[in-house]
């Protein structure tokens, strides 16, 4: 049994010996159901050993942890396999599988103290679904889930770091509330990969990570790639940290942060072969307030849609600031700032901009607010700065000596590299 001290910020684990009586032990091929039912019956520590345990929905109402044998123990049922109300709850060292695609492979509900750890979730609609829990999920893995494979809603602070997770149907983590607040969850360095979008739908499928209506997210320091949509999508969550993730091949906007958010700080990312890099939009439903900064964005491809706004690498419309990024082999605009009359307080600065369509193109439609651009290095665009109305080209180059400036842009200290 491992039992865990405090000694000042260092957790010490120490081991005591389970005796062979105390280890439950699977019987052949039969159902045991009844066998590790009892257990959850009676609550405590539960010790499963090497083998196939084959069960019905098993239920838990009192305080349990629930530990295996590393690599050796499963447990396995035709439809949800576990489901969980209890105030605390351990999982460790144990493979759960699903044989269904209905039934969630593991539930847990108003689990203040929720624990899972090297634990694998295979199959079923959900992987993991927690319903206002709190607590940690860790260095788990997820596989082959008909939805996704970890679903939080309604969480009361919880961490989700270091797994793994792939061949989702619709979404590989999500974290929702069902009314917009804060949440507070941290996903971090996570291993996200081979998502689809099954179900269809403009974005609500195909994603690595979504975030939903959760307010305070932390995501940072994920690896997502070969996803149907987005890498990251984060959708009304305010005050979102999306700090240091590797995302590739996606099939649209790697990075979306849209709709009712109010604040995004989106730094240090690093995208590549995707349609789409960063979209920060959605003014028209109050969405603004962000930080774009220090990310490298490169070969944003477009698809195969062949709309002018298909490839790009940073789109903003409100209130934001997009800085010291290097963004470079974009089938389109390196940097779009508006869309139309949606277009307020924007700072495009001190980017590198590289083998672009436009290296920046600026909404020029009447009534549109201030956007100041100053201090980048174009290379190789075939038009560095140019204004546009919708799809529509409004002006030529603003960045030449004479070129007739809109009064709501202001440029200074750009430099544009020409190539012979």
């Amino acid at each position: 049994m491992v039992t865990r001290r405090s000694v000042g910020a260092v957790i010490v684990a120490s081991v005591t010996p389970v005796h062979a009586g105390e280890m439950l032990h699977p019987e052949g091929s039969k159902d045991h159901t009844r066998q590790v039912q009892d257990k959850l019956d009676a609550g405590g520590t539960i010790h499963l050993g090497p083998g196939l345990f084959r069960v019905k929905t098993l239920r838990a109402r009192k305080p349990f942890s629930l530990i295996g044998t590393i690599g050796q123990t499963r447990i396995e049922s035709d439809d949800g396999v576990l489901d969980i109300e209890t105030p605390r709850a351990v999982l460790r060292d144990v493979d759960f599988e699903s044989r269904g695609v209905q039934g969630n492979v593991v539930t847990a509900r108003e689990t203040r103290v929720f624990e899972a750890s090297a634990c694998i979730f295979r199959g079923g609609a959900f992987g993991l679904s927690l319903d206002a829990c709190s607590g940690f999920v860790s260095t788990c893995r997820f596989s082959d889930q008909k939805q996704t494979g970890l679903f939080s809603l309604n969480a009361r602070g919880l961490l989700i770091s270091g797994n793994d997770v792939s061949g989702s149907g619709n979404n590989g983590i999500q974290v929702w509330r069902r009314d917009i607040g804060e949440d507070g969850t941290q996903i971090i360095a996570n291993r996200v990969s081979q998502i689809r979008a099954d179900d269809g739908g403009d974005g609500q499928n195909g994603n690595g990570i979504n975030v939903y209506r959760a307010g305070s997210v932390i995501v940072s320091d994920n690896r997502i790639a070969d996803v149907a949509f987005s890498g990251i999508r984060n959708n009304s969550g305010s005050n979102c940290s999306i700090i240091g993730n590797s995302i590739s091949r996606t099939g649209e906007v790697a990075l979306y942060v849209e709709f009712g958010f109010q604040g995004a700080i989106i730094s240090n990312n690093m995208i590549e072969d995707v349609v789409f890099g960063i979209s920060i939009t959605n003014f028209n439903e109050n969405g603004r307030l962000a930080v774009c900064s220090g990310n490298i964005v490169r070969n944003a491809h477009g698809g195969n849609s062949g709309k002018p706004r298909a490839g790009g690498g940073i789109f903003a419309e409100a209130d934001t600031v997009v800085s010291n990024n290097v963004i470079e082999e974009i089938n389109g605009y390196g940097i779009e700032l508006g869309w139309g009359s949606k277009l307020r307080n924007l700072i495009a600065s001190n980017n590198i901009i590289r083998n672009t369509k436009v290296g920046i193109a600026v909404s020029t439609v009447d009534g549109v607010g201030t956007a100041q651009i100053s201090g980048n290095v174009f290379d190789g665009a075939a038009v560095a700065v140019q204004g546009y109305d919708h799809e529509q080209e409004s002006t030529g180059e603003l960045v030449d000596d004479d070129a007739e400036v809109p009064k709501h842009i202001g440029l200074r200290d750009n430099t544009v590299i020409m190539r012979s």
